[in-house]
């Protein structure tokens, strides 16, 4: 036997990896297949060495997953460094009573290659077993030796590439993810039930802080864990996703009573967390039922914190409505608007980054477009295309206009005080061309930011103005009349044409990045782009060419005459202090052709 301070040790040493009761992996499947089929044997496993218990975390050719540790056969085979091997299980008396010799599968023969960590604990085995005795030579027994150590290199790596929580040590969003991938590609189709647990409402996380300091993140955590598995049994996997999130996964169809256990265990955790923090926390608890290849990467935490911010609001588990359905559409959009809410006035979810708009004339970057970006604590990065369609068509969206002008009014005029007289384009919606306030706004931040009226631009489609054109039209000629350029964004895919643009009192017209991203292969579209950059410029309007992603549409639209271009080849969105280093530092591509 092991010394006690030693099992100790190696004990700790397993649970830091953080791989018990995790569920199967490919990766360590592919391992088990390939020893049964090297050494030709009908059962090989990947097994660790718990206090109690041998668990086995891969297996081919077996069905059980775990066993008592006194009846292990790796038991034995952690005891040094070199693998075990059992010739002949019913001739070893160590053995020849094990329920697996005596029993089906009838063990004969059984060898095991030890995992040892960097800090030489032996944590379990990688083992071959048959039915029928044999022996090993010292190559293959060499050979399985290698295969334990790639086991253990896999194990270590996975530890250390960021799939466990640096607090906790629990499994993190990261791994989440890739397990319920693994777990897709094995049982699609099949249901389960995603349970996510929101401990506090992140606005007070700064008071809990400075409150405990690193208590929060030391205790809560084995708070959460020994709440969840006295629920659901010790082999629960859990994971800790977020900061204040942990989450698992449930199987309804072998979870008896499952709703009761959730109503059960709320009530038990609100008790531990105040025997182990002096604080009152209240858990909420979202459930999101679902098929197993319904959501793919982190589209399942997200519906799951959306689930436990709902359960918060009403003040009880929640259930949230099936996959796609319409319901769980409007819970979604009804969820994130309120969100969004919150972010116009937290001081740090909501930023602007800029993208370079290239003048093909002179090679410089004189105007640049203002795009929104949001990092919700819990929900991570939300794309604009899941959070603007949303807000378009409610009183929210004028808000989130206004905030975008005044960040991207405060950004720009650090560029003017810099000596760098940048132009930025902002993006206004059909909302916000009927809003009475508009012009007043503007004028109002051109005064704060001591900005020129020309160092601004409006960006519109031209969907937005078929709402009320009359009173759009007014606005868009007052807030001309101040200076401000106007520019008609997505151009080409509304309702062009000549009579609609003579009328307009806008100054650019952006071409859709539709046609221009397709200009090396598409020669109709290459027709469109050049019939349209003549006719704008007939109608005096400035051409800026939206998509150029590569150097040779780069070249195809300056060699039309267009005016500017904007895209990936000329520069991503990136913050104002990365911009300020790009215009200093980088390069601007060059236009190799002769403009007129």
């Amino acid at each position: 036997m092991l010394a006690a301070s030693d099992e100790a040790r190696r004990l700790e040493a397993l649970r830091q990896l953080a791989l018990l009761d995790t569920p199967p992996n490919d990766e360590f499947d592919r391992i088990t297949l390939l020893a049964a089929r090297c050494f030709a044997v009908p059962i090989a496993m990947i097994s660790l060495i718990d206090a109690e218990r041998q668990w086995v975390k891969s297996r081919h050719g077996l069905d059980f997953t775990e066993m008592p540790r006194t009846a292990s056969f790796c038991d034995h085979a952690i005891r040094g460094d070199e693998s075990l091997v059992v010739s002949d299980a019913r001739e070893d008396p160590r053995f020849r009573d094990h329920p697996l010799v005596t029993g089906a599968p009838h063990l004969r023969f059984y060898a095991g290659a030890p995992l040892i960590t960097r800090d030489r604990y032996a944590i379990g085995t990688l083992a071959i077993l048959d039915s029928t005795p044999r022996t090993l030579t010292a190559a293959e027994r060499h050979s399985l030796e290698i295969l334990a150590a790639q086991v253990m290199a896999l194990i270590e790596l996975r530890h250390s590439s960021g799939r466990l929580h640096p607090t906790s040590l629990l499994p993190n969003a990261a791994q989440f993810c890739e397990d319920l991938a693994d777990l897709t590609r094995r049982q699609r189709g099949q249901s389960r039930l995603f349970v996510m647990l929101d401990i506090a409402d992140p606005d007070h996380l700064p008071t809990y802080l400075t409150m405990l300091g690193p208590r929060w993140e030391r205790d809560l955590p084995t708070a959460m864990t020994r709440g969840i598995r006295a629920a659901f049994g010790e082999g629960i996997p859990i994971y800790h996703p977020l900061s204040l999130r942990f989450g698992f996964l449930l199987d309804p169809s072998v979870t008896i009573g499952w709703q009761e256990k959730l109503d059960q265990m709320a009530v038990h955790l609100r008790r531990l967390i105040s025997e182990t923090l002096p604080l009152a926390l209240y858990p909420s608890i979202g459930v999101v039922p679902f098929r197993l290849g319904d959501f793919m990467d982190k589209a399942l935490l997200q519906r799951g914190v959306l689930a436990a911010h709902e359960a918060r609001a009403v003040g009880r588990v929640l259930t949230t409505a099936r996959g796609q359905s319409a319901a769980d559409d409007w819970h979604d959009a009804h969820m994130l608007l309120g969100e969004l809410r919150r972010a116009l006035d937290a001081p740090d979810q909501l930023t602007l980054v800029f993208q370079p708009r290239l003048d093909f004339r002179s090679g410089l970057c004189r105007a640049v477009e203002a795009l929104i970006r949001w990092n919700h604590p819990t929900l991570g990065p939300v794309s604009p295309g899941e959070f603007i369609p949303l807000v378009e068509n409610t009183a929210l969206m004028t808000d989130l206009t206004f905030w975008v002008m005044d960040a991207a009014m405060r950004e720009i005029a650090e560029f003017h005080q810099k000596g760098q007289p940048l132009r930025v384009s902002i993006n206004v919606s059909a909302g916000d061309l009927q809003n009475s306030d508009i012009v007043g706004r503007i004028t109002t931040l051109l005064r704060r930011y001591r900005l020129p009226p020309e160092a601004i631009e409006l960006e519109f489609t031209e969907s937005s103005l078929l709402p009320n054109r009359t009173i759009v039209h007014q606005q868009l000629r007052a807030i001309r009349d101040l200076g401000v350029e106007i520019a008609i964004d997505d151009f080409g895919t509304g309702y062009s044409n000549l009579a609609y643009l003579k009328s307009m009192p806008a100054s650019v017209v952006k071409l859709d990045q539709s046609f221009i991203r397709v200009l090396a292969t598409s020669a109709r579209d290459r027709a469109i782009v050049k019939a349209a950059i003549l006719m704008a410029h007939e109608l005096g309007y400035r051409v800026v060419a939206e998509g150029v992603e590569t150097a040779e549409i780069c070249a195809l639209v300056a060699g039309w005459s267009c005016d500017e271009g904007q895209g990936y080849h000329i520069g991503r969105p990136m913050a104002a202090e990365t911009l300020a280093l790009w215009l200093a530092d980088h390069a601007l591509p060059a236009v190799a052709v002769s403009l007129p």
